[in-house]
C-alpha cells in the first residue's frame, strides 16, 4: 500500500504572494516584482537563463515560433497524440502543422518519423511531453541541427520530469509549460516559456507583449517606462506582437505553487504509483512505457486495455459505478478533428480567402498516423491530482475492482 502525507489545494505562500499584490496595488508602470522573480526562478530550475511568462501555454508556443521567424509557407512538426493547441499555434503563426506518428510503447512523438516528414519548408518540431513523459529528445535536437530547424518543447504536462538525467525543459531551444487548472502547478490558467538565447528570448518577449520597441529578456521587462511612453514621437511598435501578459496577481498564485513544486510532482508520483501497483497485476492493461534513463511526472496514468473484448465505454462506465472519478480517453489524433479537414478543403477551395495556405496545406483527410490511430480507442487516462493519499489509495483500489470485474 502506498504512504504519503495529504497537503493543500493551494499554498499559505501564494495567498500571502497575493496579498503582496494587492496591498502594493495595481499600477499601469510599476509592480511588486512578483512576476519578475517567477520568471528568473523558474527559469533557473529548468536550466536556462530566461522566463517569459503568458496568459495561456498556447500563448507561449505562438511566442516561440514568432521568435523563429515561422510564418507563412512553413511547416512545423508535430504529434497526432496532443492537445490541439500544439498544432493550432502553427496555424496562428501563419504555418502548417504536419504530423510525424509516436512510438508505439511510449506514445511519444517518433523521431524516426519526423526524419521521414522534413521538407524544405520545415521551420519547427515541437516535441510533447505527454502525459508527463519525455519525448526522445537526443535524436530529435540532432535532426533539428542537421537542418536548422527550431525545437519546442511542449512541457504542459510535465513538470520536473528527466531525460537521461537531464530535466525537461533544458533541451529545446525552447520549452513551454502551462499553468493552466488541470497542470501540476497551477494559478487558474497561465504559463511560461523558456530559452537559453538571449537574442530567441528577447524576440519571443516582443511578440508576447505588443512588439514594444523597449522590451528586453530581463525578468519582468513587460512594460515602457512612461517617460518614453509619453513622449509625442516615440515610436513604440517595432515588432509584431500580441497582448499575452499575465497579471501579477496571477503571478503571484503561480509562484506560491512552484516554490511547492517538489512536493506537487510526488503528489502525483504518489497516486501513479498506487495505480501501477494495481496495473501490474493485470495482465491486459499496458501502461506508457518509460524507457531506461527516464524519470516520468505523471501529470496522468496512462494505461491501454490490450483485451479486445472488453468495450471502453463499459470498462469507464463500471468504474464510476463502483466510485471511481473517471478517466479520460485519449484524444482524437489532432487531423481528425473537425477544424483541419475543413480548413484544408476552405484552402483548397477559397484560396483568395486563404492565401497563405493555398497550394501548400495538406489534405487533412488523406493524413495518416497508423500507430497512433490503432492505440486511441483503448487508451485510458486516471487521474493523479489528489491531495489526499487516501483519495489516492481508494482509486487504486476502485480499479482493482473494476479489473476483477471483467476478468
Amino acid at each position: 500500500m502506498c504512504k504519503a502525507t495529504s497537503i493543500p489545494r493551494v499554498s499559505a505562500k501564494a495567498r500571502k504572494y497575493v496579498n503582496e499584490v494587492l496591498d502594493f496595488g495595481f499600477h499601469n508602470c510599476s509592480s511588486p516584482g512578483i512576476g519578475a522573480r517567477l520568471e528568473r526562478q523558474f527559469a533557473e530550475r529548468f536550466g536556462c537563463r530566461f522566463g517569459i511568462l503568458h496568459a495561456n501555454g498556447t500563448a507561449t508556443m505562438h511566442s516561440a515560433l514568432l521568435a523563429a521567424d515561422v510564418g507563412v509557407g512553413d511547416e512545423v512538426i508535430v504529434p497526432p497524440f496532443t492537445v490541439f493547441s500544439t498544432a493550432a499555434v502553427a496555424l496562428h503563426a501563419g504555418a502548417v502543422p504536419v504530423f510525424a506518428d509516436v512510438d508505439p510503447d511510449t506514445w511519444t512523438i517518433s523521431p524516426d518519423d519526423i526524419r521521414r516528414k522534413i521538407t524544405s519548408r520545415t521551420k519547427a518540431i515541437i516535441p510533447v511531453s505527454i502525459g508527463g513523459l519525455a519525448a526522445d529528445m537526443d535524436p530529435i535536437m540532432e535532426l533539428a541541427t542537421q537542418h536548422g530547424l527550431t525545437v519546442i518543447e511542449d512541457n504542459a504536462q510535465c513538470f520536473l520530469g528527466y531525460y537521461k538525467g537531464r530535466v525537461v525543459g533544458s533541451m529545446g531551444h525552447f520549452a513551454s509549460f502551462s499553468f493552466q487548472a488541470s497542470k501540476h502547478m497551477t494559478c487558474g490558467d497561465g504559463g511560461i516559456l523558456i530559452c537559453d538565447d538571449e537574442e530567441l528570448a528577447t524576440a519571443a518577449r516582443k511578440a508576447a507583449v505588443l512588439g514594444f520597441s523597449t522590451l528586453s529578456a530581463r525578468p519582468g521587462d513587460v512594460v515602457v517606462a512612461e517617460e518614453l511612453r509619453c513622449q509625442p514621437t516615440f515610436q513604440r511598435h517595432t515588432h509584431f506582437g500580441y497582448n499575452y501578459r499575465l497579471p501579477e496577481i496571477a503571478a503571484a498564485v503561480a509562484l506560491g505553487e512552484f516554490e511547492r513544486l517538489d512536493e506537487l510532482v510526488e503528489m502525483r508520483k504518489h497516486s501513479a504509483a498506487c495505480l501501477a501497483e494495481v496495473v501490474a497485476d493485470c495482465d491486459w492493461l499496458v501502461p506508457q512505457k518509460t524507457p531506461d534513463e527516464y524519470v516520468h511526472s505523471y501529470w496522468t496514468y496512462i494505461a491501454r486495455i490490450a483485451r479486445e473484448e472488453i468495450d471502453w465505454t463499459a470498462f469507464r462506465r463500471k468504474f464510476g459505478e463502483l466510485g471511481g472519478d473517471g478517466f479520460y480517453g485519449a484524444y482524437l489524433p489532432v487531423y481528425r478533428e473537425p477544424i483541419l479537414p475543413k480548413l484544408s478543403d476552405a484552402a483548397r477551395n477559397q484560396p483568395q480567402r486563404y492565401p497563405q495556405f493555398a497550394g501548400i496545406m495538406p489534405d487533412y483527410h488523406q493524413v495518416r498516423c497508423p500507430t497512433w490511430e490503432a492505440i486511441p480507442p483503448r487508451i485510458i487516462q486516471l487521474k493523479t491530482n489528489h491531495f489526499d493519499p487516501a483519495d489516492a489509495q481508494r482509486q487504486a483500489d476502485i480499479l482493482a475492482d473494476t479489473i476483477r470485474a471483467f476478468s
